[in-house]
């Protein structure tokens, strides 16, 4: 079992209360870093030294937070709204456990049972839903929880088929997962490392990370969808779970950098590491806003495909994930 992961995906880290996976990467990184601060938003920028001065600055980042729940309202027979907080799919949250505020109250998100339901209801929207968390009425819920609790998934990591991974927040923990195993080791030059927080409502720590470090290029760790499932013949897969890290040439929020893009796919080659192009124009992670800092920044993603991200559990390979890493430190030395 990869201890560290498994680890790193238990955390509670709702996009802005990042505190305990914060807590996690400063105890592993702190020995192996020259210098590590936490700014005013609770990003961690740690710069470590290599074997000779960097030639230009470079920043990689990989976003803490992941997506969750929000306690909105409480009902007069206890029951809790909420809404999403990130891009959640309200088809997939009935019946799924959930952990609720600092004190870890368990719930189970609820819907009108199908046979109750009209036709037009069928297909539940998040305002149809509401979270058990067995009390009687809302006096006796509110001893325990309160209006804007966040609420995170309560999912278990799982190694299972053939070096899958199944645990919840693989986007992005797999992304910090690989910068600190990156940090352990010894570098060609100076790198500065960038854990940020709130990536799933905004990019909001990315935005004052970059400012801060003002990178000339950067290299953003991230979990990205594989739609390997079953597809009409038409459809692409986007990417695909066991075939390599993904490179993107574009997406929603940026165009990459056509020469750092081609830096990082000659790289592939000569480290002969799997590597797979995002056929698809879609989403959006920090690169466009790193991108857009100060004088501007060369930006490029390296993600791991997943399946069913922004969902209570997603899979990934641990094999991609390996090759992710060995990829990030073949682009550094590419870099010089």
């Amino acid at each position: 079992m990869n201890k560290e992961l498994s680890y790193l995906t238990s955390l509670f880290g709702a996009t802005g209360s990042e505190g305990d996976v914060r807590q996690a990467i400063l105890n592993e990184i702190r020995p192996y870093c020259d210098k590590v601060d936490v700014d005013h938003l609770g990003n961690i920028i740690a710069f470590k030294r290599g074997s000779m001065e960097a030639p230009f600055s470079l920043m990689l980042s990989a976003h803490m937070d992941e997506i969750a729940l929000m306690v909105t309202h409480i009902d007069g027979d206890g029951y809790l709204k909420f809404s999403a907080v990130g891009g959640i799919d309200p088809r997939i949250l009935p019946g799924k456990h959930v952990v609720i505020g600092r004190r870890k109250l368990h719930g189970v998100i609820g819907v009108m049972a199908p046979h109750l339901a009209k036709d037009e209801e069928k297909v539940a929207k998040i305002e149809d839903l509401f979270i058990d968390i067995g009390a009687r009425d809302r006096q006796e819920a509110e001893e325990h929880v309160a209006v804007g609790d966040l609420i995170g998934f309560d999912t278990g990591y799982l190694e299972f088929g053939e070096g899958l991974v199944r645990a919840k927040a693989l986007d992005d923990r797999a992304g910090c997962y690989v910068l600190i195993e990156m940090i352990k080791k010894e570098l060609p030059f100076d790198v500065t490392f960038a854990f940020t927080v709130m990536e799933e409502i905004g990019c909001i720590g990315a935005a004052t990370a970059a400012y801060a470090v003002r990178p000339q290029y950067a290299l953003i760790l991230e979990g990205t969808t594989a739609g390997d499932i079953h597809t009409d013949k038409n459809q692409t897969s986007v990417c695909k779970v066991g075939y390599g890290p993904v490179v993107s040439f574009m997406d929603h929020s940026a165009i990459y950098d056509r020469e750092f893009f081609k830096t990082v796919l000659e790289a592939a080659k000569e480290a002969d590491i799997p590597v797979q192009l995002k056929e698809a124009v879609s989403g959006g992670n920090e690169s466009g806003t790193i991108q857009r800092s100060w004088g501007g920044c060369k930006v490029l993603a390296l993600s791991v495909p997943c399946r069913y991200i922004h969902s209570p559990v997603s899979v990934a390979s641990l094999e991609d994930i390996e090759n992710t890493l060995k990829l990030a430190l073949a682009i550094l030395n590419k870099l010089l």
